[in-house]
C-alpha cells in the first residue's frame, strides 16, 4: 500500500496575486491534512469517503450544502487527477499507466471550503501516490503546475498555483510568479519558489467557521472579470499585494515578527478592495481587528490567519471567536 499525506495551508501575504504574476508567502500547517491510500486491486476503484456520499436530510439541506461547498467531491477530484496524470505519463512516453488498476481511498480533516486548500491537498497527495506507483518522478517545481491543471482543465475551477506549491514543498514558502519558467519535459510553467525558516514568523493563529464556507471560485471569478477588463484599482491592489511579500520575506529573515504582523493587516485591507466578500467571512477579521490583532484571510473562504504576542492574547482571541461559533488553532508559537 502507498500512503501519502498533503497538509492544509494558510496564505500569509500576497494572496490572491499568485494568479496574476504576483507573489505570495504561505505556510503549510500539519494540524490538518488529506491522506490518500493506493493499493493493488483487480479493477480501478475510488472509494468515496462517507462525508462525500450523496445523502441529505432534505432539499433544504442539499441546497445549503451545495451553496457552501459546491458540487465537487473527493471522488471527482481523484478521478480528475488520474485523468491528468494519464496525459502527463503519455506526454513523457511513460507507457503502461493506462493498463493499471488499483483502489484509491482517502480521508481528510481539512475543513471544507474555508480557504485552507482542502481540494488541492487531495490532488497533490494523489499525484504523489501515482508518481510512487509508476516511478514517474514529478519534480517539486513541476508537480504544483500539474495539480493546477487538474482543477482548471478537468473541473473548470478558477484557481492559482499558491496552494499547490506550498503543499508540495511544505513549511514556509515564498513564491514569485512574475517571471515564469517552462519545464521542457513536462510542458508546464512554474514560478520561483524559495523555502524560508518559519522560526522567523511571529506567533500565528488560525480561526475558521465552517458556517461561512463558500466555494473559492465565486471570489476568483469576480476578481478575474475585473482584472481582465482593466480595472485600475484591482491591478494596483494586486501589485501592492505582491510588494508586501518582498517586505515579508525580509521580516522573516530578520525575525521581525512585529513588522510581519503589520503587513498581515495591510494585506487584508487591500483584499477588501479587490472583490466582494461575504459579511459572514469579514466578521471574523473585524472581531479580531477590534481586539487589536492583525488578521487576513487564509485563502478565499471562512478562515483567517492572525498574529498575536502572548498566551493571554491567544486566550482573548479564542474567547471572541468562540462567541462567533468559530474555532481557533495556534499554528506557530
Amino acid at each position: 500500500m502507498i500512503s501519502v499525506t498533503a497538509p492544509a495551508r494558510v496564505g500569509i501575504l500576497g494572496n490572491p496575486s499568485d494568479g496574476y504574476g504576483g507573489r505570495t508567502l504561505s505556510l503549510a500547517i500539519p494540524q490538518f491534512g488529506a491522506t490518500v491510500e493506493l493499493e493493488p486491486a483487480d479493477k480501478l476503484e475510488i472509494v468515496a469517503n462517507e462525508a462525500d456520499l450523496p445523502v441529505w436530510a432534505s432539499v433544504t439541506d442539499l441546497v445549503d450544502r451545495v451553496d457552501r461547498h459546491g458540487y465537487g467531491t473527493g471522488p471527482q477530484l481523484l478521478a480528475a487527477t488520474i485523468r491528468t496524470f494519464a496525459d502527463v505519463a503519455d506526454s513523457v512516453d511513460h507507457s503502461g499507466f493506462g493498463g493499471r488498476s488499483f483502489r484509491l481511498t482517502y480521508v481528510t480533516n481539512i475543513p471544507r471550503q474555508v480557504g485552507l486548500g482542502g481540494s488541492s491537498a487531495l490532488v497533490v497527495a494523489t499525484l504523489r501516490a501515482l508518481s510512487e506507483l509508476t516511478g514517474l518522478e514529478l519534480p517539486d517545481q513541476v508537480l504544483p503546475s500539474i495539480a493546477l491543471r487538474v482543477e482548471t482543465e478537468q473541473l473548470g475551477i478558477t484557481a492559482g498555483l499558491q496552494d499547490r506549491v506550498v503543499q508540495t514543498y511544505g513549511g514556509l514558502v515564498a513564491m514569485n510568479f512574475g517571471e515564469m519558467a517552462t519545464d521542457a519535459r513536462f510542458g508546464v510553467t512554474h514560478g520561483e519558489y524559495r523555502t524560508l525558516d518559519p522560526a522567523g514568523l511571529p506567533p500565528l493563529f488560525l480561526a475558521y467557521r465552517e458556517q461561512s464556507a463558500e466555494p473559492s471560485g465565486n471570489y476568483h471569478k469576480t476578481l478575474r472579470h475585473r482584472f481582465d477588463r482593466g480595472d485600475g484599482e484591482v491591478r494596483e491592489g494586486l501589485r501592492v499585494l505582491a510588494g508586501l511579500v518582498v517586505e515579508g520575506e525580509a521580516a522573516v529573515r530578520w525575525g521581525n515578527g512585529e513588522r510581519l504582523a503589520g503587513l498581515i493587516g495591510q494585506n487584508m485591507g487591500i483584499r477588501r478592495s479587490l472583490a466582494p466578500i461575504p459579511e459572514a467571512q469579514l466578521e471574523l477579521v473585524d472581531v479580531v481587528d477590534n481586539l487589536g490583532f492583525p488578521a487576513t484571510f487564509a485563502g478565499s473562504g471562512g478562515a483567517i490567519v492572525g498574529a498575536y504576542s502572548s498566551a493571554e492574547d491567544l486566550e482573548l482571541v479564542t474567547g471572541a471567536m468562540q462567541a462567533c461559533d468559530a474555532t481557533v488553532v495556534p499554528i506557530t508559537s
